[in-house]
């Protein structure tokens, strides 16, 4: 047993005699995660009996079950430049309730006055994300994992993996975290969970956000002294870290790809926003009491070097900011660059195979009698496929506005009164959709789209009163835009992959509504290359670059009505307009 796991027995004891807040990992030796209630006893109890304590933010998911956000700090109300913002989230997948057990043991401590309380960083904590997945208790959905004895589930209510949800946001934890990270003005997050996967020795692993994805000041402090020095302060704790082992085919010891997180991940998300954010993945298969040892001790040293360093998170990140906002293009749509890569440490098992009980064939083991330990090559350079020149303003047609009333980020608008006050035209482009691509089976409760392509036209287009103005460059700062910049971009753009399109949020575009009748339109559409002599030729063009359509006269006569004044406008029409002004 060892020595931290001997000293957090020791001031469970001193918490019972004292009659402090009883936490389930303790009374059992680190083999059960708290409960919902057992969590909101703990967090009730140090509420009533200590002011360094207090609820920040809290919403109601249900009619019956709320989220609340803690803040603590011993300075929470001095000024923004003498702090930095750390934001710890827990349980976004319920079963794996690691960060759970180990922020009440962090809290724990900081109020009973066994650790100081830092005075440059106020500390905000969900205790737990997901509390729908938490109340689906159970100890058999996952099946890899080694304990607790109970666990949640990974989704939520309504079945989805809320760390999926951050654009699109079906859910309204999604809302409400949103509502979190720009509200409470998060510098740091950390977001804990329990990884899948290989077999290795490293109780711990990290994802940092990938660093392609910062602006240049956020991107150079993250990757050359933050997270160097969370491994270095990690190894002191005797944690060998390693980055989270991306890997899901055979063996990961020839080395992998960083793990890219789009914003439709937490991680994600926040690094649109230039948030430094760091996933924390503990091992499965290591016993529970070693997870929740490793994650207390790395939540320790995070803060340990947001109180060192708050004044370079503070200057990196606003710089980073500024950054964003004089940038005219917008990158997009990453992709790992597998020519280059560095070289990292790793603690793995030596794989085998032998016969498998059940189909009699070759399967996979890890022999834990054969540790290793070697360098291999981790590929941690992305590059953007895309990039979107940011207009000044996305202009979103009333009759739309329903489809976003659960969005955090156009509601900041919406309470703005951003809209169109009386009707008016001006000249704005739309885009057109040219090509895309469906999954063939739901993802997250949608059947996503893909390689979207457009094509941008610009012309005088009228506006009505109600339609909603989202200014990117507004000479005032309309809702802080110049810090929502990356992500309304990338909401906004149909070809962004995980964009307001590419989550079919305007699939009824893609339906034709009206048509023709072949013999009726026939004589109009002979009457249209007539009086257009410049649409005939295009269609001759046209047949001699496709055999198909030369042979087809069906497909001709729909040739000549989608690119003829018969053609309904709304057709493949982007509703959203981009406006320069």
């Amino acid at each position: 047993m060892s020595r931290l796991f001997i000293s957090i027995v020791f001031l469970f004891s001193a918490n019972v005699l004292f009659g402090q807040a009883i936490q389930p990992f303790l009374s059992t030796n680190g083999t059960q995660s708290a409960t919902v209630k057992e969590v909101q006893d703990f967090y009730n109890y140090w509420l009533s009996n200590n002011t360094s304590l207090h609820v920040s933010l809290s919403k109601n998911i249900n009619f019956q079950d709320k989220l609340q956000c803690y803040e603590l700090g011993a300075n929470a109300k001095q000024a923004d430049s003498n702090f930095v913002t750390l934001f710890i989230n827990n349980a976004i997948h319920a079963g794996e309730p690691d960060g759970v057990d180990a922020t009440m043991l962090l809290v724990n401590d900081y109020m009973s006055g066994k650790l100081p309380l830092p005075k440059h960083v106020r500390i905000i904590i969900l205790p737990f994300y997901n509390i729908n997945g938490m109340l689906a208790r159970n100890s058999t959905t996952r099946a890899n994992q080694n304990g607790p004895l109970e666990y949640g589930f990974r989704a939520n209510g309504q079945y989805l993996d809320l760390n999926r949800d951050m654009m699109k946001v079906d859910a309204i934890e999604s809302n409400f975290m949103q509502e979190i990270l720009l509200t409470e003005k998060v510098d740091v997050l950390v977001d804990n969970h329990v990884s899948d996967g290989a077999d290795y020795q490293h109780v711990i692993t990290l994802l940092t956000s990938q660093k392609d994805k910062y602006d240049p000041a956020a991107r150079d402090f993250l990757h050359r002294n933050f997270e160097p020095a969370l491994y270095a302060q990690m190894r002191w704790r005797k944690y060998d870290l390693c980055p989270y082992v991306n890997h899901f085919s055979e063996t990961p010891e020839n080395g992998w790809q960083a793990f890219s997180e789009s914003p439709r991940f937490l991680s994600g998300f926040a690094s649109m926003f230039n948030i430094y954010a760091f996933v924390v993945e503990t091992h499965m298969l290591k016993p529970y009491q070693q997870r929740v040892q490793a994650t207390y001790t790395f939540l320790q040293e995070m803060i340990n070097y947001c109180e060192q360093n708050y004044k370079y998170i503070n200057d990196t990140r606003e710089r980073a900011l500024a950054q964003q906002l004089s940038t005219t293009y917008v990158k997009m749509n990453y992709q790992c660059d597998t020519s280059s890569h560095e070289m990292v440490t790793f603690k793995g098992y030596t794989a085998g195979h032998k016969t498998s009980v059940i189909s009699g064939l070759p399967r996979l083991y890890y022999d834990r009698s054969a540790p290793f330990m070697k360098d291999v090559p981790f590929y941690n350079n992305f590059v953007a496929r895309d990039s979107v020149k940011a207009p000044d303003a996305y202009i979103i047609p009333k009759e739309w506005l329903m489809k976003f009333s659960n969005q955090y980020i156009i509601g900041e608008w919406i309470k703005s009164n951003s809209f169109v006050q009386n009707d008016t035209s001006i000249i704005a482009s739309y885009y057109v959709i040219d090509n895309y691509s469906t999954t063939k089976s739901p993802y997250e409760g949608h059947y996503m789209h893909y390689n979207t392509s457009v094509v941008l036209k610009t012309e005088k287009v009228h506006l009505h009163k109600g339609d909603l103005i989202l200014r990117v460059n507004p000479s005032e700062n309309v809702c802080d835009a110049a810090v929502m910049k990356k992500c309304l971009v990338q909401l906004l753009e149909p070809v962004a992959e995980d964009s307001y399109f590419n989550w079919n949020f305007f699939d009824p575009i893609l339906q034709q509504k009206e048509g023709y009748s072949d013999y009726v339109f026939e004589d109009l559409a002979a009457e249209e290359l007539k009086q257009n002599p410049s649409l005939a030729k295009a269609l001759e063009e046209a047949k001699l670059k496709d055999a198909n359509l030369a042979q087809n006269g069906g497909a001709q006569l729909n040739w000549v009505y989608q690119h003829s004044i018969y053609r309904e406008p709304g057709y493949k029409r982007y509703p959203i307009l981009r406006w320069t002004y």
